[in-house]
């Protein structure tokens, strides 16, 4: 596994890549691997659950989209991750967005021709080589290079190896989605050249914040949003399609880019290095708390996965996961707060 390079105990630094090199290396999450290979492009390696934990990655989301395919959506990763990654490491960010996918294009293209990546919010339906038929939005990529003979450009996604051509037009209805949580209009960062360090104190930072974070939040984020999960099994139950919402559940949670366990195993890999640089986390035990959430996670995935294969909806098995989970989740809280 790669570690961050450490210039000084307390720094990370470096200088950018030339022009036209791309860094993409095979990942988990679209968000972490991305902004990983950008960062790297501009001269500064990391893991990828180094880069997760950097931005509070960690989250619970529930999402109710009323006559959708998936009415009832649970999330797993906080909301405004990429923003929180570069804040950590004190770099300016801010989305360009677009009021239509012509000037979108233009600026990519513009971007591009100058042999500098961009980060891009897609919706993996649009995007040829998933073959979805199911709305996705939020997947973060990178365009690295610009064919203006095919219209095509060459991405790099999560765990494909190498650079994926995708026609222009489909790109450029990918950018664009209205589907809650993750809404975008073209999100597009493409920085000339980034100064970029790394201090033991806002690795710490990003601990707490993501701690404060799920406690503070609700009722549909952080910890409350399993309680109104909860809540909301009843209608769950009632749905003609609950198989489906229980099929999706345990995909959001194990498969779809997590890691496993929600996330929560990345994120321990994340605490396992930050403990390198504050002996703090060692000492408060917060690895071990975080795999224990992790497979607490995994087991409720499993639960929801068996179940979309059953003739009942188990309802309080699948309410017992839920608290489970919760209780994990609230110790390992409690624990950042009263330790760092």
């Amino acid at each position: 596994m790669t570690r961050v390079v450490h210039a000084e105990p307390e720094s990370v630094a470096g200088s950018a890549a030339p022009l036209g090199h791309h860094c993409h290396r095979p990942g988990v999450h679209c968000g972490s691997s991305a902004i990983r290979d950008l960062l790297e492009f501009h001269g500064l390696e990391m893991t990828e659950a180094f880069c997760f934990g950097l931005g509070a990655g960690l989250g619970i989301t529930y999402v109710e989209i009323p006559d959708s395919a998936t009415p009832f959506i649970v999330h797993v990763r906080s909301m405004g991750f990429e923003e929180k990654v570069f804040d950590t490491l004190d770099v300016p960010f801010a989305w360009s967005s677009y009021p239509g996918k012509d000037a979108a294009t233009q600026d990519m293209h513009k971007a591009l021709r100058e042999g500098v990546p961009a980060l891009l919010l897609t919706d993996i339906y649009h995007l040829p080589y998933f073959g979805s038929s199911t709305h996705f939005p939020g997947h973060a990529i990178v365009a690295w290079q610009l064919d203006e003979v095919s219209d095509e450009v060459f991405v790099s996604d999560t765990e494909r190896p190498g650079l994926i051509p995708v026609p222009g037009n489909n790109l450029a209805d990918a950018r664009f989605s209205t589907s809650p949580p993750f809404v975008h209009y073209g999100n597009l960062f493409a920085p000339r050249s980034l100064n970029l360090a790394i201090s033991a104190e806002r690795v710490r930072d990003a601990i707490v914040d993501n701690a404060q974070t799920l406690a503070n939040s609700g009722p549909y984020s952080g910890l409350a949003a399993l309680d109104t999960w909860i809540v909301s099994l009843p209608e769950w139950q009632a749905h003609e399609n609950w198989r489906w919402l229980l099929r999706f559940a345990y995909q959001v949670i194990e498969k779809r880019g997590t890691g496993g366990g929600g996330f929560r195993t990345m994120y321990a890999d994340f605490l396992r290095e930050a403990g390198e640089m504050l002996p703090v986390v060692r000492s408060a035990k917060l690895v071990e708390m975080m795999q224990r959430s992790a497979a607490a996670w995994s087991g409720l995935a499993a639960l929801l996965k068996m179940a979309s294969e059953s003739d009942v909806f188990p309802i309080r098995e699948i309410e017992g996961a839920i608290r489970h989970v919760r209780t994990l989740e609230s110790q390992y809280v409690h624990q950042v707060i009263s330790s760092l």
